[in-house]
């Protein structure tokens, strides 16, 4: 192994890049987006500067275009998200599990922009492909089924999205534990579909579970978490808890603004 000062300038580049996209990745997870867009940004312009062009180019552009994406910066990542769906599909079939994730990818930068017609087909390509390549049981496959809830709910179409979920807590309950960020998230949406069919009795308990799990794993002004928090304040305005619901917005608002 080289010494830090036998490097070449490319190795300590390439280290840089490595170091850059671990740092992202950990402020990704949690939550702190412009952060991790500070961080894969500087990754993207080291990989550049070695005039790199394959996957691991494809995999730094989309983890910075899902940075963008979550600070609901469209038009900044609609480009980068291209480019990584470009190399991924010259690649071939050794390609194809980072295919399923552009598609995925795309279809949730879709999804937040009210596009749901153009969603749809992404996602079910994306299931199509992780389920031959991974099976029935993989992480992939029960994020994909709850994404595709999510857009069904968006829809109004909340029956079908349960199925979905059901499905999707299944899998994830056996790949991550039910006390998992993971499961609770999905948790949380199939309580909120329960509750856009006025089925509050269902709905309540799972709310709870899910956003005392979250609570418990990820940070407080982790989106997710805020996401679900405003979620329950519907649920809770809905079965007349006005009161408890006030006071929920009043911290999710708080803690959106330290986000800032």
């Amino acid at each position: 192994m080289k010494s830090m000062s036998e490097q070449t300038k490319p190795d300590k580049t390439y280290c840089d890049w490595n170091m850059q996209m671990w740092l992202g990745q950990q402020s990704y997870e949690r939550g702190l987006y412009s952060v991790a867009q500070q961080k894969f940004h500087k990754a993207l312009r080291d990989l550049e500067s070695l005039h790199i062009n394959d996957e691991r180019l494809a995999m730094t552009l989309n983890n910075l275009a899902l940075c963008y994406c979550a600070q609901g910066k469209h038009k900044d990542s609609d480009p980068l998200y291209q480019r990584a769906l470009s190399i991924d599909q010259s690649s071939g079939k050794s390609g194809r599990l980072n295919l399923a994730e552009d598609f995925s990818n795309i279809a949730t930068h879709y999804r937040k922009q009210g596009l749901s017609s153009q969603a749809e087909p992404l996602y079910q390509k994306a299931l199509q492909i992780w389920q031959e390549e991974l099976g029935d049981s993989s992480a992939e496959v029960a994020g994909c089924l709850n994404n595709l809830g999510v857009l069904y709910c968006e829809q109004h179409k909340c029956h079908e999205a349960i199925d979905l979920y059901k499905r999707a807590l299944s899998i994830k309950g056996s790949i991550y534990g039910s006390k998992s960020k993971e499961y609770a998230a999905s948790l949380v949406n199939l309580a909120a579909a329960y509750c856009s069919l006025n089925r509050c009795d269902e709905a309540d308990p799972l709310f709870e579970e899910g956003i005392r799990t979250l609570e418990y794993t990820v940070d407080p002004v982790h989106e997710e978490l805020l996401d679900a928090l405003e979620s329950y304040v519907v649920h809770l305005e809905k079965v007349g808890k006005s009161e408890q619901a006030m006071a929920i917005q009043h911290n999710v608002e708080k803690f959106r603004a330290r986000r800032k």
